[in-house]
């Protein structure tokens, strides 16, 4: 049951696909990023680098998740102001 028009081939791989991205990225950018503030601050404990790592990582998955939404509104509204209306 098609409402909305024709749908783009291979859209869900697509989207699977940078939403795999979109994971890995955001938990290595929250784990570079709570490194790098971790040693600004001269925090030497290994537990307390762990798990600021860990929070940073959790906090970080969301914001991927955001992005790459965005980025899939903003590539199927942009698909859909190019198909000719009936």
């Amino acid at each position: 049951m098609k409402t909305g028009g024709q749908r783009r081939p291979g859209s869900r791989l697509l989207l699977g696909i940078a939403l795999f991205a979109g994971t890995l990225m955001a938990i290595y950018g929250g784990a570079l990023l709570a490194d790098f503030a971790l040693d600004l601050l001269n925090v030497a404990s290994p537990a307390v680098r762990v798990g600021v790592k860990v929070i940073a990582m959790a906090a970080a998955l969301p914001v991927g998740f955001y992005l790459v939404e965005r980025a899939f509104l903003a590539r199927s509204s942009a698909t859909s102001r190019k198909t000719p209306g009936p």
